[in-house]
């Protein structure tokens, strides 16, 4: 009856209140790291951080509550985090030091927000440039052909630019929407391996995949699980994540009597110098050191490397909008040119 009742009061939380934002989640691990590692309780971290923060306080009280009522911290936190967090929680609560996880955590988190913010910097630039380019060829066909098809009384000479426009831009919708449709049907190992195959992002997928999987690894073993402990834990999770895809697929390859440096060597998605920490035969512990150390300088090369992409990105698309722009320009001036000649005939 008791479990029924905290169940029934689990379900009513999750109704009320709502998951904490991408960035509130780096800030409350950080903070919660840095109070446990000065030797407070989580209970104790909680009771701070729910006076020093007004926007948390329903999520944190109801974090208290569900603490005092004796429910597991990933369970309480399970409505409130996003899944790699809490496979991260749940497996250091099962296996491994839940506090020495959560110090490490939020030392690590701010690093992948800053690396997820710099991939996205270089996503979206691209797509704001195009999107630019899409405005002007909406303008010119909406606002500028039906002044010229007025002024000019014949639709004939714009309808052939305006044609070519429609066609263009159809064309690249039509292209977007057959790459989106093939992307959303593959799991993550297809994704990976088509991204490390793509010369311009080839490397930025090859340092994220590598950083992402030795910092999660180097923060489990410093938590206390064995690397099959972890592989295992991983692959179990019901989760869509790309950690998920890659714990399973690392699974069947172990299975098959393979070793992990090995696995490594064989995925063209991983920098071949990951698998060199695993070929000699580290404990835990030593290895969990080296591999954050590597995690260290993989995310600094990884910064590195989003800076050179942008700078290479933004002259190819700043010329791409250069011509686009010389071609409207064209697309204005001829139908005006023959317009006008027309009057003087």
């Amino acid at each position: 009856m008791k479990h029924f009742w905290q169940a029934k009061l689990h379900q009513q939380r999750e109704q009320h209140f709502s998951r904490f934002k991408s960035s509130d989640q780096v800030q409350f691990f950080q903070e919660l790291g840095d109070l446990l590692a000065s030797g407070y309780s989580i209970s104790e971290s909680i009771d701070i951080m729910k006076d020093a923060h007004q926007k948390w306080q329903q999520q944190l009280s109801a974090i208290k509550d569900g603490l005092h009522e004796g429910q597991t911290f990933p369970s309480v936190m399970s409505m409130y985090v996003n899944q790699s967090i809490l496979v991260q929680l749940n497996l250091a609560h099962e296996h491994g030091d839940l506090s020495t996880t959560l110090v490490k955590m939020g030392q690590n988190l701010s690093q992948i927000a800053q690396q997820q913010n710099k991939v996205k910097q270089v996503m979206h630039y691209p797509i704001i440039l195009l999107a630019i380019l899409g405005a002007m060829l909406l303008g010119l066909k909406f606002f500028l052909y039906p002044i010229l098809n007025q002024w000019q009384n014949s639709s004939q000479e714009t309808g052939v630019y305006d044609g070519r426009a429609i066609a263009i831009l159809m064309m690249a919708l039509l292209l977007i929407t057959i790459i989106w449709r093939s992307w959303r049907r593959m799991n993550w190992i297809k994704r990976l391996n088509v991204m490390s195959k793509i010369p311009i992002i080839s490397l930025m997928t090859k340092t994220v995949v590598s950083y992402q999987a030795s910092q999660q690894i180097a923060s489990m073993l410093s938590g206390g699980l064995t690397l099959p402990d972890i592989i295992n834990a991983i692959a179990c999770q019901n989760s869509r994540s790309a950690s998920v895809y890659l714990a399973q697929d690392a699974q069947k390859f172990l299975k098959a009597g393979g070793q992990i440096d090995r696995y490594i060597l064989s995925k063209q998605f991983f920098n071949q110098s990951l698998a060199g920490y695993f070929m000699r035969g580290y404990t835990p512990k030593t290895l969990a050191r080296y591999l954050d150390y590597y995690a260290k300088t993989q995310f600094k090369l990884l910064m590195q490397q989003a800076d050179r992409l942008i700078g290479t990105l933004q002259p190819i698309f700043f010329g791409i909008i250069g011509i686009a722009i010389i071609g409207l320009y064209l697309s204005m001036l001829l139908p005006m040119y023959h317009a006008i000649g027309g009057l003087y005939k």
